[in-house]
Parts: structure tokens; sequence; C-alpha cells
């Protein structure tokens, strides 16, 4: 009997466009890698509007197979035209632009805590109006899903509540753990020597800033023994209010053995991370980030690459378990020093935790492992 047909709605621009990409373009394609090896029929919708904010060639941007196109607005009509599919949400973006039809299932995947994101973004007159916005809109996302999927285990009562606030029955409505997934990309074995290759990398968010830590990194630097890649480019989706470069960066990026990367296509960010030894990734605690699955610490564990992290996160307990990297409060200068030189004093050290970032891929960020709860959910859908 064929797998349902599954549509997958991005909300950003997705792998093999030709452009850079971020967490919810990354979530889509974890969860399509996953489900197509489960032998779904899996077609991923991007919305025009994201590919205007990303793309700045004459012609259009290059599409994967199974990938569409498309504006807002005609999202109701494809997913109808597919129907019998199960529809794969990614948050509330697009709820008010689908539209109930026969033999069509909607699941929203609860990706992010987006209420805690936007009040660490927007101030002013305009914080209550925003916020109030998005909270109707989840709600109305919550009312119309006819299951949940949710990224990281602490997420589960933080969107309980929100299941609750809209009138739905927890103890009868489908919600199931999907932690983030990407296929993996290891590099071949490397001769491990006294030199280290640093990277810190991730988007300027307001929530997520490097801050006086990398001075502590910088301060290593020992080119070409020790250097350090720096990716921190503003977002392309906030060009009319972009994250202010944090002044230590600036400061930073002088240093010798600093190479300064621009925002980079995923398979250029890949290439590059298959040269990495330690991946830095501090940051301040707030609630938001407590609730945290971080996109660019993930890509380093599917790279193999250990890293330093905080210990607050949704990933913290997956790099304590399989002892794959450092957990570092960002503001213990004496600790983050100390992981530092241990990291360039003991090579072996450093070998054993690479590997247990592959076996943590394995165990936890396959697709393959990490859509089992989604693909069974998929086909009780379909089936009822």
């Amino acid at each position: 009997m064929a797998r349902p047909k599954v549509i997958l709605v991005a909300n950003d621009v997705v792998p093999g466009m030709g452009m850079p990409v971020a967490a919810p373009g990354l979530r889509v394609f974890g969860l399509g890698a996953g489900l197509r090896e489960h032998g779904f029929r899996v077609s991923t919708v991007v919305m025009a509007d994201a590919v205007r904010a990303a793309w700045s060639g004459r012609v259009p941007p290059p599409l994967p197979p199974a990938t569409r196109v498309i504006e807002p607005k005609e999202l109701g009509r494809l997913a109808a035209g597919e129907a019998p599919a199960v529809v794969v949400l990614t948050n509330s973006n697009h709820i008010d632009d689908l539209r109930p039809a026969p033999g069509l299932r909607l699941i929203v995947d609860l990706f992010a805590p987006k209420m805690l994101e936007l009040a660490c973004r927007v101030g002013g007159g305009e914080h209550r109006r925003a916020l109030d916005e998005l909270r109707q809109r989840k709600l109305r996302a919550i009312s119309a899903a006819d299951g949940f999927i949710f990224n990281g285990p602490r997420k589960r009562a933080y969107f309980l509540s929100w299941l609750l606030a809209a009138g739905r029955d927890p103890l009868t409505t489908p919600l199931e753990p999907v932690f983030m997934c990407l296929p993996s990309r290891f590099p071949g074995e490397r001769p491990r020597g006294s030199a280290a290759r640093f990277s810190v990398a991730g988007y300027r968010q307001a929530w997520s800033l490097p801050g006086p830590w990398l001075e502590q990194l910088a301060a290593r630097l020992d080119p070409p023994r020790v250097t350090l890649d720096l990716i921190v480019p503003a977002h392309w989706g906030e060009a009319d209010a972009p994250c202010p470069e944090p002044a230590v960066v600036e400061a930073v990026r002088r240093c010798p053995g600093v190479a300064t990367h621009p925002a980079l296509r995923y398979g250029d960010f890949l290439d590059l991370m298959a040269g990495i030894d330690v991946a830095v990734d501090l940051f301040e605690h707030t609630l938001e980030r407590e609730y945290a699955v971080v996109t660019r610490t993930v890509v380093a564990l599917a790279c193999g690459v250990p890293v330093v992290h905080p210990p607050f996160t949704e990933v913290s307990p997956l790099i304590a378990a399989h002892d794959a990297g450092w957990l570092v409060d960002a503001g213990d200068r004496g600790r983050l020093g100390g992981v530092l030189d241990e990291i360039l004093e003991s090579p072996e050290v450093l070998a054993a935790k690479a590997a247990n970032a592959r076996r943590l891929w394995g165990q936890a960020l396959d697709p393959s492992v990490v859509v089992q709860p989604l693909a069974d959910m998929i086909e009780r859908l379909a089936a009822g």
C-alpha cells in the first residue's frame, strides 16, 4: 500500500535553492529527508515572499526536486488539489492561507517558541500589538490542526499550555516529539596535532549574540596553529531593521588568524564545517534560549564537530549524555578558558569528542530515526 502524500510548508528558503538558509528551512529539509527514507511521497512548498527577501538574482533560483515556490494566497488551492494528503505546517505562519478540504489533514509543527522570540525582538508601541496578533494566529492554527509535533522535550509543557488555551484536550490530541534532524556530512579523518580550527557561526539575533566570551577565544589564536572562522551575518529577513553587530565581533574580526565569511549557501557552509575542529556556540541565558534547539549547533554535530555550548538549551542534555563537547556558561571566564586550553593541549580529548558527536548524530539527529513519531502520526491521520 502506498504511503500518504505529505506537503511540507516551509517558512523560509530551503537547501538546494542557491541561497543561505536558516532554521525554518533546515527544519523542513530534515523532516523531508527522514520521511522520504520512510517511503512517503513528500513535496515542499516555499513561499514567494521568502524567496524575494533572500534571492537577488535576475533569474529564478534553482529548485530542489519536488519543491515549488508559490504566493501564500495559492496555498489553500494547491493543498486541496493534492488531497488526499497530510500538510505539515511550520509554526502558524501560513494557517490563514489554508482552508479545510476533503481528504486533507493538518499537522502543525510547533517548531519554535515564537512568542518568546518576538518578545526579545519587538519593543516600543508595536510590542503589545505584535504579540497579540501572533497569539491569535497561533490559537487559530492550534484550533485547526489534527495533530502536532514539537521540537525538544522541554517544549511539551510549554505547548500543552497553548493547547489548553485553544480549548484542545491534551489527552486526546495527537502530540509527538520530533527533534531537529539533518542528514550527516562527516568529513574524512584528519591527523590530530596541536593545531585547532574554531568556528563561531549563526545569524545575529537579538536573543542570541556573541559576547565578551569571544575575547577569550581571540586571545588564544595563534595562526596558523590556532585559527577562527567567523560567520555572524544579519538575517536577510530583517533587512529593514537588522540586529546590530556587537562591538566585540567588530574587534575580533581584526585579529590575526580570523577569517570572516558572509552568509553562505548551505552546501558551502557544510564544506567549511568539514575543516572545523570545534564549533563555539555561546550566548547569554534567556527564557527563549531555554527552549531553543540551536540549529547551528545541530549542524555542527551533524558534521561530526564537537561543540562548546551553554548548559541550558534543549541540545545541552544531548551533548552531555554523549560527551560530544563542553557545556560552559558564557559568563564563566575561568571555565571557558580552561576548556579552550584543554582543546589546544589535549588532541586525544578532541578526537574522542568528535567521535562522540558522530555517535550522537546517529542516535538523536538522524532524520530516519527522528521522524518515526511523525511518520506514525501521518499514517494514523491518513487512515482516519
